[in-house]
């Protein structure tokens, strides 16, 4: 199943078939179709900041059953006894209007894809870092911040890249935090004027040494999140599920994102164990 932030594709020639009830009302999604997207008597339900885009040649078709709907946000872009077929180039978002008119017709720049949005303590400062994947006609990137998890203020505004398919990395540090929880998320704003708004990340201002989180893996690397600086130098060791050793790394002080080089892995599955050889001890399963 998606789970939130992913990236659905549905490549051109391929039927992906929704005939009960897919409920990822809190499940931030992109989900692109090139092929088709048929409603035969189910649901799919997404969260406020998702995005649906077909592309010239995909489809979002149904059967006429009035119990077939696409929501985002509770409300229906489409919904199978208004809107039989609807062909791309077309797109829906929280921005757009209620079936029959959830979709909007025409091309759609694509949304800019986030990877690895993290929030970390340093010192009294919460560091955050977040990339992008692709981006096209992006303009800013606004810094959001709360102290309740509901009302929002702007603290920073970041350029973009702009037009780039390649992985982009920015960062903002928020200084002498004072909240037991302070709450961000991320803006993104085109040029146009459209935006979509990433899912909340909580950093927890105490004691401790934080976590420790696997965000990305591939078979050349794997990416850490530490909420917290560690004051002291960390292992990680990447191990097959027998037990070897395949590599290693001493990371010095490490906090936010950490990318961890990994040599001599084929794909498969392998267990990365972090540790400072006193308070932390995190191990998980990795696929590469």
């Amino acid at each position: 199943m998606p789970a939130n932030d992913d990236t659905v594709v549905i490549p051109g020639g391929r039927t992906v078939v929704i005939d009960n009830l897919q409920n990822l009302s809190t499940s931030f999604l992109y989900v692109k179709i090139s092929g088709t997207l048929k409603f035969s008597g189910g649901k799919l339900w997404l969260d406020v900041n998702s995005s649906i885009i077909i592309y010239l040649g995909g489809a979002v078709i149904g059967t006429g059953n009035s119990s077939e709907t696409l929501r985002i946000d509770g409300v229906n872009k489409f919904w199978g006894h208004n809107d039989g077929t609807i062909l791309g180039p077309a797109y829906a978002n929280n921005t757009t209007g209620v079936s029959p008119n959830g979709f909007v017709l025409g091309s759609v720049a694509l949304p800019v894809k986030f990877i690895g949005f993290t929030v970390s303590l340093q010192g009294r400062n919460a560091m955050i870092q977040w990339a992008t994947a692709e981006e096209i006609n992006s303009s800013n990137f606004e810094v959001q911040k709360s102290n309740n998890g509901s009302d929002w203020s702007t603290i920073a505004s970041v350029t973009a890249a702009g037009n780039t398919t390649l992985t982009q990395s920015y960062s903002y540090t928020d200084k002498n935090i004072t909240g037991q929880l302070v709450y961000y998320r991320i803006k993104q704003v085109d040029i146009d004027g459209k935006y979509v708004v990433t899912p909340v990340r909580v950093l927890k201002n105490e004691n401790g040494n934080g976590e420790v989180n696997v965000i990305g893996s591939s078979n050349t690397s794997i990416y850490l999140q530490f909420s917290k600086q560690i004051k002291s130098d960390v292992t990680v060791r990447l191990t097959s599920i027998s037990g070897q050793v395949i590599s290693q790394e001493i990371l010095d002080k490490p906090v936010g994102q950490v990318l961890v080089p990994v040599q001599n892995a084929a794909k498969g599955i392998y267990v990365v164990c972090v540790t400072d050889g006193r308070d932390i001890k995190f191990s998980k399963q990795v696929l590469l």
